[in-house]
């Protein structure tokens, strides 16, 4: 395989230089920028050809990686995020080639206003510069990753965890090349190796929340180079990046949040959005490659009517049932709230009692991660309160939270199905789904009358 600067291909570190590959990334912005529509078209349907035929490499690089793995003690769920398989690496080129065929968002002219001495106003969208990639567990973050990148015409960094750097190196490798055959600038797609000192990652340096030592951090320092960092990885360890970087970085949380059933809420509804989804995850479904654990909030006259009915449904589909007291006093058989689930078996609930939806609303506020929300409502100002007081990137109202394309391990969205690289939780300078459009920003244009 031809190496276009991404050593070292063993993660050794020794002969990579940050600062240098970051100037050399930077130094190629203005012609990421100058990409065609059509060669970036290309290159991404070839990208999308090369994850299918060279699949066996990115495969073999994986099991290496996996089995060293499992030499350690990890949770059964991060071992399923870390693996590939033939319909993971099927389903990121199925995605690659949709947004190949997405409209190119660069040199777009937006939000036209003239004013009153005749000058037009209007936004230009241009790339947002250089990014890094950042994850934890889920190689297809990086694949997904780096197709944005290069749609958007950003230069891009990916960095990954050290128990998969065999993995991670095979995909940027694999990747570069490929775009690189197909007209993209050469050393615009790069890899920050998990340790430049020699040694990589180990599991349990994986699992610690906070890594003091991170090799990362070197990265996260560069505001002289980086215009973004967006991670991918547990809520703790984005928690230590966000905290331990001096560059903007895209707050992300993976998770479902909670689903409030209103005092009114239909039976059909609810087994349309929450049974029937959740009977496509699991062992003989849709694989879980993280823990999935669900908040029920439940509105007393709804629980007198349809909870029994509900428990009935969930047990019967194998789902892990905690509860609240009062629910507990009814239902014994359930488990009392207590420690995370840590199983990816089967999807987790827990059931609490909230008397109305103004306690719902300050429950979710207080408790969720601000990342999405649900409402099953037949009441159109329940939905529109809803709506307008909780506080999260994401609010569904009367529609599922779950998604099929979950299953892949990165938090994708029913109503959302372009690519998207997680879900950001924070205000500025993007908040949902991290789309292609949040790897863009604007430059505000006056023109005047001659035109």
């Amino acid at each position: 395989m031809t190496d276009y600067g991404l050593r070292p291909a063993n993660a050794s570190g020794q002969d990579f230089d940050l600062g240098t590959t970051l100037r050399q990334i930077r130094r190629l912005l203005p012609q990421l920028q100058r990409l065609g529509s059509q060669i970036k078209r290309q290159a991404l349907l070839a990208l999308s050809e090369a994850l299918l035929e060279r699949s066996d490499l990115l495969l073999e690089a994986n099991t290496l990686d996996l089995e060293s793995c499992r030499e350690q003690t990890l949770p059964e769920w991060i071992l399923n995020g870390m693996k590939l398989t033939p319909e993971r690496l099927q389903r990121a080129a199925q995605l690659l080639a949709r947004l190949a065929q997405q409209p190119d968002p660069i040199g777009r002219l937006e939000g036209g206003y003239r004013q009153e001495n005749g000058i037009l106003l209007s936004r230009y969208r241009v790339p947002l510069g250089l990014i890094a990639l950042v994850y934890e567990i889920y190689p297809e973050f990086a694949l997904n990753g780096i197709g944005m990148a290069l749609k958007t015409g950003n230069g891009v960094i990916v960095a990954g965890s050290g128990p998969i750097q065999k993995t991670h190196q095979a995909i940027v490798e694999l990747l570069a090349e490929t775009a690189y055959e197909h007209g993209i600038p050469e050393g615009a797609i790069q890899s920050c190796p998990a340790r430049t000192g020699g040694s990589s990652l180990s599991p349990q340096d994986l699992m610690a929340d906070s890594q003091e030592d991170s090799p990362l951090l070197p990265l996260l320092q560069q505001t002289r180079y980086l215009d973004l960092v967006i991670p991918c990885g547990r809520p703790g360890w984005v928690e230590f990046l966000l905290q331990a970087s001096k560059v903007p970085i895209l707050m992300t949380h993976l998770g479902y949040g909670h689903i409030y059933l209103d005092r009114t809420a239909p039976w059909p509804l609810v087994k349309s959005v929450l049974l029937d989804h959740l009977a496509q995850y699991g062992s003989e479904g849709i694989p879980i490659y993280q823990p999935l654990t669900l908040w029920l909030l439940i509105h007393p006259d709804w629980a007198a009517a349809h909870l029994a009915q509900l428990i009935e449904a969930l047990l019967s589909q194998g789902i892990d049932i905690q509860a609240a007291a009062p629910i507990l006093e009814h239902y014994p058989e359930l488990h009392p709230i207590g420690e995370g689930f840590d199983s990816t078996e089967r999807p987790h609930l827990r059931l609490q009692p909230i008397s109305d939806l103004a306690e719902a609303i300050t429950w979710i506020n207080k408790n969720g991660y601000h990342q999405s929300e649900t409402i099953l409502t037949d009441s159109q100002s329940a939905a529109q309160r809803f709506l307008q007081e909780v506080d999260a990137a994401l609010i569904h109202i009367n529609t599922s939270p779950l998604s099929a394309g979950r299953g892949a391990g990165i938090p994708t969205l029913g109503a959302f199905r372009d690519l998207s690289l997680g879900v950001s939780i924070q205000r500025l300078h993007v908040r949902g789904p991290i789309d292609v459009e949040a790897l863009t920003t604007v430059k505000v244009v006056a023109q005047g009358g001659l035109w």
